[in-house]
């Protein structure tokens, strides 16, 4: 039986030494070292800054040999050659421009993905511990209404009370139960959120046990949205389609092609005279310098219009995505102010006046000063005062943690 005792002791802390056990910094340093999706993130940098040594690429050489009656009756002649198509100079340099833009998109795209991720790691965290904080209070309303019920049943034993006040305390006091039960599903719901966004199989658990006071030193209007990475992001957009543009009218202007040949004319006199003849040992060579016209441009034309499309549908979606943003960013100030507001109001008047309520109801109840009816109303008034600020501390958090986000400093 000892050993069974023990174990149980022994189990949490066995447990406990197992999880990773994070701060909400911690927590953060470990999502952007672990979580898949900014690993992709910086495998699509890699890609986009390997393509960059693409940007000097020439189509392949094209080899020939001729080998039979190419010059005359002789079966043997054969001619070598060598043409190499190049494409006209300002393509490279276009082609160049493309890709950087290409690389800055994708770092952008990256500041994104990791705006979005500490956003969420520190959302869920707070909300972890606000979740916590609101255990304690269920805890502390079991133990009150455990006291009520017990008070309860005594005096309807004695038949101090009537059977209606003890069916009261018992259902509040199931209620209070089946809170902590919701309480306890929701702690493990937003912990498996909080392990996958930190991408590890591991469990984890949270050390801090208080929520910290919001510090809010961002400006209050939609300017600070100037360093959002998704605003960013979508300007590189508009770049990125303006190169492509180039990059495609670059295309239209003449390829280059050079050449260089070497043949034998088995038969042919070496000169003006007419002999000696020559042998396949004697060699004839030159070179040759042409152009490649597109002389059906109406298609490459069209890609250009399309891509000028491309551009303009880009530049729309940034402009769109300001204005959403400077409302969103809007709202979002508001919005804290309103709960910072509710905040004060709590801490300056309700939560004190909650807690004296509480202490002095038990009080009279215990006494018979209060009957079970005006008891129950107190506890209710009091409880509800707590549990309300609670509930006005995280959403002034989160409301902080909503405009860093949008602000892009997290």
């Amino acid at each position: 039986m000892k050993i069974w005792i023990l174990a149980g002791l022994l189990l949490p802390a066995i447990v406990t030494a197992q999880s990773q056990v994070l701060t909400l910094e911690t927590a953060v340093q470990l999502a952007l070292q672990q979580n898949k999706g900014l690993k992709s993130a910086d495998a699509s940098i890699g890609y986009y800054r390997k393509m960059t040594g693409t940007s000097g690429e020439i189509p392949k050489t094209d080899v020939n040999l001729q080998y039979g009656q190419t010059n005359s009756y002789v079966s043997n002649d054969n001619n070598y050659s060598v043409t190499q198509t190049i494409p006209f100079p300002t393509v490279f340099g276009a082609r160049k421009e493309l890709n950087h833009a290409q690389v800055d998109k994708a770092v952008w795209q990256k500041a994104v993905t990791q705006n979005e991720l500490v956003y969420q790691v520190k959302q869920v965290y707070i909300q972890l511990l606000y979740l916590q904080e609101v255990k304690a209070l269920i805890l502390r309303q079991d133990s009150i209404f455990t006291r009520f019920a017990r008070s309860a049943d005594l005096r309807y034993r004695t038949g101090e009370s009537r059977m209606l006040e003890k069916i009261a305390a018992e259902g509040r006091l199931n209620e209070v139960k089946n809170a902590l039960r919701q309480n306890e599903a929701d702690l493990k719901i937003y912990t498996a959120r909080l392990q996958a966004l930190l991408g590890t199989n591991k469990p984890v658990t949270i050390t801090e046990t208080a929520m910290p006071d919001a510090v809010l030193s961002l400006v209050s209007d939609s300017a600070a949205i100037v360093t959002n990475p998704q605003l960013q992001y979508l300007r590189q957009q508009v770049t990125v389609a303006e190169k492509q543009k180039k990059l495609l009218k670059a295309a239209i202007l003449p390829d280059i092609m050079v050449g260089y040949f070497n043949q034998s004319f088995i038969g042919t006199p070496l000169n003006a005279s007419g002999a000696p003849l020559a042998t396949n040992s004697n060699r004839f060579q030159g070179f040759q310098v042409g152009l490649a016209l597109p002389v059906w441009i109406g298609p490459l034309k069209a890609k250009v219009r399309a891509e000028e499309k491309q551009q303009q549908a880009a530049s729309l979606q940034f402009d769109n995505n300001l204005i959403q943003l400077q409302s969103q960013y809007e709202q979002a100030v508001q919005q804290f102010i309103k709960n910072r507001n509710s905040l004060e109001f709590y801490e300056s008047t309700s939560l004190p006046n909650a807690e004296l309520l509480l202490k002095q109801s038990e009080k009279s109840y215990s006494s018979g000063d209060i009957g079970y009816a005006e008891y129950f109303l107190n506890l209710e008034h009091g409880l509800t005062a707590q549990q309300g600020y609670l509930l006005a501390r995280n959403e002034v958090k989160q409301a902080e943690l909503y405009m860093a986000y949008l602000a892009g400093q997290q």
